[in-house]
């Protein structure tokens, strides 16, 4: 094992080696599978109903490009590009495959499943060939990844010369009086509500902390330049709750 694979990496607010960390994730990840998608309505309010709709209409992919959806969960980027891309060209990829089959199940019942590929596998070890996406877009997942800079990396390797990495995750609130209201809704009420609806607050407390331990917005955007993209930039909304970062290959 090398020592970069020896790095601690934040797992919610405890450092952790990478492996553990991507342990931990999928383990997470599999006990909220169920009500995974009313949760985020819950604890965002159905704001992130809004946010990936802003996240995919101000990508400018068209009916002709080949997208992959990472860390894409039950695939809501998945359903609302396909509403725009015209070929079987959606690629939707996650490390746990408990949220996979939920994503596929959705297709199948939502009528997108024909634009459709599915794939399991991590972020850091992508099963595409190089050059291969015009875009890549990662929603409310970045933050989870075991090794960070190797996944972009990774995601370079198979974007297009050209083409595009998107992140939408959350980031650093921009307003001192509003962070503090922030700070109380996420550590008092979502783990409950958490608790409330699927009997694991653990979980929901784990989510909070990640947000908190992730990067702010100008490192975010200086880990994607240092990753050998030529260029990056962010775009914040709701007063940098949430941030849109954008890499160019």
């Amino acid at each position: 094992m090398s020592n970069e694979d020896n790095e601690k990496v934040f797992f919610g607010s405890k450092e952790v080696s990478k492996k553990d960390k991507k342990l931990g994730v999928d383990n997470i990840f599999t006990k909220v599978n169920e009500n995974y998608d009313l949760m985020n309505d819950l604890m965002s309010l159905g704001a992130h109903r809004l946010w990936k709709n802003h996240f995919v209409s101000t990508s400018n992919i068209n009916e002709n490009s080949v997208i992959l959806d990472l860390a894409g969960g039950t695939g809501d980027i998945s359903k609302i590009a396909s509403k725009i891309i015209s070929k079987q060209n959606v690629y939707l990829c996650d490390q746990n495959a408990s949220m996979v089959e939920s994503a596929k199940e959705r297709a199948l019942n939502e009528g997108f499943y024909n634009s459709m590929h599915f794939n399991v596998a991590s972020a850091e070890e992508l099963p595409f060939q190089d050059n291969f996406f015009d875009q890549v877009f990662i929603s409310f997942g970045f933050r989870n990844f075991s090794d960070k800079p190797k996944a972009l990396r990774e995601i370079r390797r198979v974007i297009k010369s050209g083409g595009f990495l998107n992140i939408l995750e959350f980031s650093k609130v921009q307003d001192q009086v509003f962070s503090k209201i922030y700070d109380f809704y996420s550590f008092n009420v979502i783990p409950k509500i958490g608790k409330i609806i699927s009997n694991d607050s653990d979980s929901y407390k784990y989510l909070v902390e990640s947000i908190r331990t992730h990067e702010d917005q100008e490192n975010l955007r200086k880990m994607i330049l240092d990753c050998g993209f030529d260029e990056a930039n962010f775009e914040n909304l709701f007063n940098g709750i949430v941030s849109i970062h954008k890499g160019k290959k």
